[in-house]
């Protein structure tokens, strides 16, 4: 484990090292290199006394986390997370001022439980972006402690979730059955987004229906990622796709779109699978179905470079 104080310093060489920093790639105009989620927001929890949880996020240069998609859970038990102020952005894309955390940001998670005597079960779920110009999908940890016991960073994410009779309690809430949660998550989840008029995408849903739609297209294929909770794919959205020169273009290629707000298991899987972190992405394919790999879209683009972007795709086909 890395000590929280030697974590800044050792992302930044790891940054220096590789020469390919997200910032560099940007700029150069290649694809961004991109930390995995644990190393980019690197999760660390421990019991400060018997009824007090301390979860730590240590966040690596050029990423931030968005205060108000923090949640945390513990089982059995209710919870109240006091998580401090963060440094507020004007979102033009969301027309609202957000929070972000940049460095590090530590949550206290005061809590009473029924038996002060047993491990605590926490689960904590947090969601970021790169200034690359990359979202990634929420990230969720589930450890059991102990008092004075510490746990992380870890690696890895919280399998998904399974209907269970055994109570939670939110952060911000009172203990409900997780059947019932899950439930109440999936009749709210965000709808699918409005796309542009002139052009209607295909939604594709899972690594086998991606695949056999790119397959049957007999023409030049593009797949958009997308998500609800992403700036960049509102801002590409709203700014390129909509752009009636951009409109046009497209309706010479088949278009195809994986919305991964929801962040299933397929949605993760398809990420995978395409090689990406999460959305904005857009990736292109031939005629045969081969992906053309120099031409993905990785974040915003601007109408203009966009344009040029497709006009490679259709001369290469």
């Amino acid at each position: 484990m890395i000590p929280p104080q030697h974590f800044f310093l050792v992302s930044i060489f790891a940054l220096l090292l590789s020469g390919t920093g997200a910032h560099a790639a940007a700029k150069a105009g290649a694809e961004p290199v991109l930390l995995d989620p644990e190393a980019a927001f690197a999760f660390s929890a421990r019991m400060k006394d018997a009824h007090t949880i301390e979860v730590r996020y240590d966040i690596a240069p050029g990423y931030y986390l968005y205060r108000e998609r923090f949640s945390f859970e513990i089982e059995g038990a209710r919870a109240k997370a006091l998580i401090p102020r963060g440094k507020k952005k004007f979102d033009a894309t969301f027309n609202k001022t957000m929070e972000v955390h940049r460095q590090q940001v530590a949550v206290t998670l005061p809590f009473t439980a029924r038996n002060s005597a047993e491990p605590v079960s926490l689960k904590a779920t947090a969601q970021g972006c790169a200034d690359a110009g990359v979202c990634y999908p929420p990230q969720s940890q589930s450890v059991r402690l102990s008092p004075g016991q510490t746990a992380g960073p870890t690696a890895a994410t919280a399998p998904e979730p399974t209907a269970s009779s055994a109570p939670r309690a939110s952060a911000f809430g009172v203990p409900q059955p997780l059947a019932a949660r899950e439930a109440a998550s999936q009749t709210n989840a965000p709808q699918a987004k409005a796309l542009p008029a002139a052009k209607r995408f295909v939604r594709v849903t899972s690594v086998d229906d991606t695949t056999q739609k790119i397959n049957a297209a007999g023409r030049v294929t593009l797949l958009d990622f997308y998500a609800d909770w992403c700036a960049p794919c509102k801002q590409m959205e709203k700014v390129t796709l909509s752009d009636p020169r951009v409109m046009a273009k497209l309706a010479r290629f088949t278009t195809l779109q994986a919305d991964v707000t929801r962040n299933t298991l397929d949605d993760k899987r398809l990420l995978k699978h395409h090689k990406l972190i999460g959305p904005p992405g857009i990736v292109f394919f031939d005629k045969s179905g081969q992906e053309m790999s120099s031409l993905r879209v990785i974040g915003f683009e601007p109408p203009e470079k966009f344009l040029q972007t497709l006009e490679r795709a259709l001369q290469a086909r």
